[in-house]
C-alpha cells in the first residue's frame, strides 16, 4: 500500500477508504479534455476497475488541452490510447476499453457493471442518454461541462434525494443554439481543473468522506477565479424513465446531420472505404438481382430493429434497397437508435449500379 500512503494517512481516510477505492468500478465516458485528468487521478488513487469509453480519434487541435496525448498519436482512437498510458501509470488496476461512442444499443450493457459513471463527453445525445440510464439504474453520475473560460460540475442520481440533469436542463438543446469547443473555444487549463474536480467527487462518493456536490451546481469562472454554488430545484415535469424500453425508444439523435444520400457508384465506393464500413441490403432476401462485387450484409428492413447488436459492430452504415424508399426508412429508423454512426443510403437504390452492371 506504499503507493497510496499519502492519501491513507489523511484524517478520516485510512485503510478503509482505500479498500473502498480498490473494490470500486468507475466508467469514464469521454477520453478528452475532461476524461484525461479524471482517468489519471482515479487510476493513481487506486480505483480497482476503470472503464474508458470513446469512439473519437486524436486530432492536432486536441493537444492544447488533452495533455495525455502527443503528436505521434494523431488519428489514433482516444480510448485505446488512453488505456495504454493509464496501464503504465498503475498496473495494479483493471482497465476496460470501449473504443466506440455509447448509444442506446450499448448503454445498459456498459454502465450496469459500474458503481459510478463520469460524464466527460461533449455530445448532448450521449449526455442525456447517460443521465436517463443512470436515473433508471440509480447509478451516481458525475457531470461536468466546460465552455470558453467557465465550467459546471454537479453529481446526479446520488443519495436519498437524487437530483437529475433534467432538473437543470429539462430537454436536449438544439445543437445549433449551443456552440461546442470547436466553435466557441476553451482554455486548456480549464479542462484539467474541471476534470480534477470530477475525480474528487468520484473519490468522495466511493470513500464516503466529505460532502458530495449533489443538489448543487458548482460554477467556476477561470478568468475571475470566482466559484459559485447554485442550489438545484426538483422539476416534477421532466422525463423520468420507468423502464429500459422507454429509453431505447426515445430519440436522442436530434442532431443527426451525419446522414448522407448517395447518387453515384463512386460515392458509394468512397463511403465503403471508410473505417469499419458495411453495405446493408434491406430488401427481402429473395429479391433479385443480388449485389455481387461488393461485400453486402443482408438484413431486411422488417428485421433491422432486431439486429442492432450487429449494426453496433460497424462505424459506418450504408443502406441500399430496390428504389431508395426502404433504405431511407432504414436510415431514419437507425439514426434515432445509433445517432453517432455515420449513415448513408443509396437514393436511387440498386440503380446506382446501372451503368457498371455490377450484379450477378
Amino acid at each position: 500500500m506504499q503507493r497510496y500512503s499519502r492519501q491513507i494517512i489523511l484524517p478520516n481516510f485510512g485503510a478503509e477508504a482505500q479498500s473502498h477505492l480498490l473494490n470500486s468500478k468507475v466508467l469514464v465516458v469521454g477520453a478528452g479534455g475532461l476524461g484525461i485528468p479524471v482517468l489519471q487521478y482515479l487510476a493513481a488513487a487506486g480505483v480497482g476497475k476503470l472503464g474508458i469509453a470513446d469512439g473519437d480519434v486524436i486530432e492536432i487541435s486536441n493537444l492544447q488541452r488533452q495533455v495525455l496525448y502527443n503528436e505521434t498519436e494523431i488519428g489514433k482512437n482516444k480510448a485505446r490510447t488512453a488505456g495504454e498510458k493509464i496501464a503504465k501509470l498503475n498496473s495494479a488496476i483493471k482497465l476496460e476499453v470501449y473504443d466506440y461512442f455509447i448509444d442506446q444499443a450499448s448503454v445498459f450493457t456498459l454502465i450496469e457493471g459500474y458503481d459510478v459513471v463520469v460524464d466527460c463527453t461533449d455530445h448532448f445525445s450521449i449526455r442525456y442518454l447517460l443521465n436517463d440510464a443512470c436515473s433508471l439504474l440509480k447509478k451516481p453520475l458525475v457531470y461536468a461541462s466546460i465552455f470558453q473560460f467557465e465550467a459546471q460540475v454537479s453529481v446526479f442520481h446520488y443519495g436519498d434525494v437524487p437530483y437529475n440533469l433534467r432538473d437543470v436542463f429539462p430537454e436536449i438543446p438544439d445543437d445549433k443554439s449551443v456552440p461546442n469547443c470547436n466553435e466557441a473555444g476553451v482554455i486548456g487549463t480549464l479542462a484539467g481543473i474541471t476534470g480534477s474536480l470530477q475525480a474528487s467527487e468520484v473519490i468522495k462518493i466511493i470513500t464516503k468522506i466529505g460532502i458530495v456536490n449533489s443538489g448543487r451546481m458548482l460554477l467556476f469562472n477561470s478568468l475571475s477565479n470566482q466559484i459559485t454554488q447554485l442550489s438545484i430545484s426538483k422539476n416534477s415535469k421532466i422525463f423520468l424513465p420507468n423502464s429500459k424500453d422507454e429509453i431505447l425508444q426515445k430519440n436522442y439523435g436530434f442532431f443527426c446531420t451525419n446522414a448522407i444520400s448517395l447518387k453515384k457508384l463512386s460515392d458509394l465506393e468512397a463511403a465503403l472505404r471508410q473505417e469499419s464500413a458495411v453495405l446493408i441490403d434491406v430488401r427481402e432476401k429473395n429479391e433479385l438481382p443480388k449485389i455481387s462485387t461488393l461485400s453486402t450484409l443482408e438484413i431486411p428492413l422488417s428485421e433491422l430493429s432486431d439486429k442492432i447488436d450487429v449494426l453496433q459492430q460497424f462505424d459506418t452504415l450504408v443502406f441500399i434497397c430496390k428504389s431508395g424508399v426502404r433504405s431511407r426508412k432504414a436510415l431514419d429508423e437507425i439514426s434515432g437508435i445509433l445517432p453517432l454512426k455515420q449513415l448513408y443510403h443509396c437514393e436511387n437504390g440498386i440503380n446506382i449500379f446501372e451503368d457498371e452492371k455490377k450484379f450477378c
